[in-house]
């Protein structure tokens, strides 16, 4: 998604948004043709629609506002199970629509109701295979929980879950010009969670609709709103992380001012780094920040041996390769990101076992840790000379020589697949076309004296 030009990815995103709503639309016609009229909305599906309004307009922000969560899903399933496909589609499209046009008011009318409508059209598309995958094995619409049933709304849940994700995932890899397989994963990696602690609550309200018919429904509403609270609490936990980690960042730029921008490219480069490795998303979501931490323990590292001038004692050298493991001490006791400690502690190590603080070789030393060595080598070697970042005690190179850099300690001072991924993504133009530029005319010559 990232190669195709600006002018060709603006035209592939409104097919795909058009295609969407025309497939949902057809769908949706094709089912109701299919369904005698009196069970197109029922009047139980009326009332569950209401109350998929009400969830719809009480979302869960994700990180910051970014993704929105809504605790609908059990409902979706319910009406599945229930009153079959054409009404699971209408309780799930239609108040996304509402909720897309009502929410967001910060945008224009005619923005939200594109999105909406797009929202609208793949939570229907969602839906409605959702709904022939359960009637492909449950036979009929019913109250009654059976082996069968059980069985139809677990696998008809995980295919409302994958179609969803995929659907919203390429509307995503077109915005951001990202890998489509990156955001699939990273899509689900959100969603699953939370869709797998409801799905009870599907269960639950089937048992209550069966058991007290619309008297039950009312008992839904003290379930759903302690999960909507322990989902909300579970965000606000991964907020309060978030914040830590940036209160760190922030500490390190204070202490090294020449690290600001430093600490954000490096973020940015090994994310880019390790998506062309495939590392695991997880790790990948990790590792930015590990990138933007590495140099924590700096912190503890007098000031006058880090901007030191002259030769370096032994004693400043012992006191500056002490930082990788004060950085890791740190890390280690925040929730959530264990892993980055050990690539914080490891991130001064070499294949050829020559580095710090342990002296590991390759093979002992993660991969997270090496992606890090490289992007910080390059880009403590370039700097960014428009904002004056250069280091105190270092003259900084070109592009075309920290490339040359790179390659020569390639298999000594750094992973050799790693440098390989690295200039692969420099030359794509992941960090500026004008790297870019000097990244293919380097490799070219390369080849031209292989």
């Amino acid at each position: 998604m990232r190669d195709i030009p600006p002018k060709w990815r603006d035209f592939l995103m409104r097919y795909y948004h058009h295609s969407i709503i025309l497939i949902a639309a057809g769908l949706a016609i094709g089912f109701m043709l299919s369904t005698p009229p009196a069970e197109w909305l029922p009047f139980g599906a009326v009332a569950i629609l209401l109350f998929a309004v009400l969830t719809e307009v009480l979302p869960v922000s994700l990180l910051h506002g970014g993704t929105q969560v809504t605790l609908g899903f059990p409902i979706v399933c319910t009406v599945i199970a229930m009153y079959g496909t054409v009404p699971a589609m209408a309780v799930d499209s239609l108040p996304t629509l509402l909720a897309g046009v009502l929410l967001n008011r910060s945008y224009p009318l005619r923005h939200r109701l594109r999105w909406g409508l797009f929202n609208a059209a793949q939570s229907a598309i969602s839906a409605g295979t959702a709904g022939v995958v359960y009637y492909s094995i449950s036979t009929s619409a019913s109250a009654l929980l059976t082996v069968q049933t059980l069985l139809a709304l677990t696998l008809a849940a995980a295919v409302y879950l994958v179609v969803n994700a995929l659907l919203v995932s390429v509307a995503g890899a077109l915005y951001n010009r990202e890998p489509l397989p990156n955001i699939w994963q990273h899509s689900l990696r959100i969603v699953m969670p939370p869709y797998i602690l409801v799905m009870p609550l599907s269960i639950l309200l089937i048992l209550l609709l069966r058991a007290y018919h619309f008297a039950g429904f009312a008992l839904v509403a003290v379930p759903f709103l302690a999960a909507r609270e322990c989902f909300r609490q579970r965000i606000q936990q991964i907020r309060n992380y978030r914040e830590t980690i940036r209160a760190l960042g922030l500490l390190v730029q204070h202490a090294h001012p020449y690290t600001s921008g430093h600490l954000q490219r490096v973020g940015r480069m090994a994310v880019s780094v390790a998506t062309r490795l495939g590392v695991p998303t997880r790790h990948i979501e990790l590792l930015s920040e590990a990138a933007a931490l590495h140099d924590l323990g700096k912190v503890g590292v007098d000031e006058a041996v880090l901007n030191k001038l002259t030769r370096l004692t032994d004693a400043d050298w012992q006191m500056i390769r002490s930082h990788p493991l004060k950085g890791a001490e740190v890390i280690s006791g925040i929730k959530h990101i264990e892993p980055v400690a050990l690539w914080i502690a490891l991130h001064h190590e070499r294949p050829d076992g020559k580095g710090y603080p342990f002296g590991l070789k390759l093979g002992e030393i993660p991969i997270e840790a090496h992606i890090i060595a490289v992007v910080d080598a390059f880009d403590a070697m370039v700097g960014d000379n428009e904002k004056g970042e250069q280091r105190p005690y270092r003259k900084p190179k070109t592009v075309p020589e920290a490339i040359a850099e790179l390659q020569r300690g390639a298999g000594t001072q750094f992973h050799p697949e790693v440098v390989r991924a690295f200039l692969d993504a420099l030359a794509a133009g992941d960090f500026g076309v004008e790297h870019a530029e000097h990244a293919i005319l380097v490799m070219a010559q390369k080849q031209a004296v292989a």
